[in-house]
């Protein structure tokens, strides 16, 4: 046999050998994160893909209740309109502590050790902002009960500040 046929089986070998390594890498990331982390990762990602109904399809039925698609639609508007599309984001899972106004979205009786915190640093074209997320199990996966974004003073401007206020203040008159 010839030194192509062998050179031709070696690069069979190493490249049978690459995709058996990246679908077990792809298996494995996939094992890795949890329920939760899917979730947190994939309303990024949906926003990222300027998918907004699917990134508001991962709100639990509280928030949903309360933050309607449109008004949500337009948050996310104003926010490519005045900061740019995201560029890229890292999170990490921070340990749960309550935030004014979040118990009225985290379903009665959920243990704290299943209510999960994600805070994002987001990049966008023309700004980078904070966001967190809160997520509670809801049957067999986690859904997001509570979202805020925050930062400098130079991104968050009046208009953005009135859109994220406007999404959790009640109508005047409506107050109990």
């Amino acid at each position: 046999m010839n030194k192509t046929y062998y050179g031709k089986i070696k690069i069979l070998v190493v490249l049978t050998g690459v995709l058996c390594a990246l679908s077990g890498c792809a298996t494995l990331r996939e094992k890795i994160y949890s329920d939760a982390d899917k979730t947190a990762l994939g309303f990024f990602n949906d926003l990222q893909r300027s998918d907004r109904q699917a990134a508001y399809d991962l709100f639990g039925k509280g928030l949903s209740q309360t933050v309607s698609y449109e008004q949500f639609d337009q948050l996310i508007g104003t926010f490519q309109k005045q900061w740019g599309r995201i560029e890229s984001y890292n999170t990490a899972l921070m340990p749960f502590h309550k935030r004014e106004g979040e118990d009225n979205f985290i379903p009665l009786n959920t243990p704290e050790d299943k209510i999960k915190r994600y805070i994002f640093d987001v990049k966008l074209e023309n700004a980078e902002v904070n966001c967190d997320l809160t997520l509670v199990p809801d049957g067999d996966e986690y859904k997001i009960v509570w979202f805020s974004f925050w930062g400098s003073n130079i991104y968050m401007t009046p208009e953005i500040d009135k859109k994220i206020e406007g999404l959790f203040s009640k109508p005047a008159g409506t107050e109990q």
